[in-house]
């Protein structure tokens, strides 16, 4: 269920802070997608089967409430790199203009929090953001899929495209059950530019260095604009 809230005040300002009115879109999945879609990149052509990479609506995993569906996005990292988001086009914003965007989301991981692992910790960082372009993959010298923008998740760091939000870790615990988690960034939201017919795709990602799997499901998300 996608739920659009707009503020009757839509086109004034607060007296107060001179800011306009926000614009919220609240998802849950329990009857489908929603509109998102997935992004795979930074592995080898052609090795889809091989890296595991999965996008579904399914039901959250067992240990967790398996009434309830979420998104599923699951990858097996065969190198030092694998880029996994999911993203979603947002229109009729205002052209040219640079929104305040919130995110706040809740997801099931089973990453173990402080832990090591084969070229990097399971812990990793998950982020948000977007551009106002889609998402799309170009093909490098050697054959890998390369995104048509930076991302700097796999140091653990923000850029102007993706906000670290926290990781994805949830417990010291061995092997680790899935558990919900909050990650978000309310207080410290990232500016996004639209283009000129009021576009923007925003995302959610990680950008793994550890060489496994790794598997998130979002069951909320409430974004922001303002």
């Amino acid at each position: 269920m996608i739920i659009q809230i707009f503020s009757i005040l839509m086109p004034g300002c607060d007296e107060d802070t001179g800011r306009g009115n926000p614009l919220v879109f609240e998802f849950s999945f329990e009857s489908g997608m929603q509109n998102w879609e997935c992004f795979f990149s930074d592995y080898p052509v052609g090795e889809e089967e091989f890296y595991e990479l999965e996008f579904e609506h399914t039901f959250l995993p067992e240990s967790l409430d398996q009434n309830t569906k979420a998104l599923k996005i699951s990858g097996n990292n065969h190198s030092d790199d694998l880029f996994s988001a999911i993203y979603r086009k947002f229109d009729n914003l205002k052209p040219d203009h640079t929104y305040s965007v919130t995110f706040d989301i809740e997801l099931a991981s089973n990453a173990p929090s402080n832990a090591f692992g084969v070229g990097g910790s399971p812990d990793l960082a998950l982020g948000a953001g977007g551009i106002s372009y889609p998402p799309e993959n170009s093909i490098d010298d050697i054959n890998h899929y390369r995104p048509n923008f930076e991302s700097l998740l796999q140091s653990g760091l923000s850029n102007p495209v993706l906000r670290v939000l926290g990781t994805i870790g949830v417990s010291e615990e061995i092997p680790t059950p899935f558990m919900l988690i909050n990650r978000n960034n309310i207080g410290n939201p990232i500016d996004i530019p639209t283009n000129s017919n009021g576009e923007i795709w925003l995302m959610i990602a990680t950008d793994s260095g550890f060489e496994s799997t790794t598997t998130l499901y979002y069951k909320s998300i409430k974004i922001e604009f303002e």
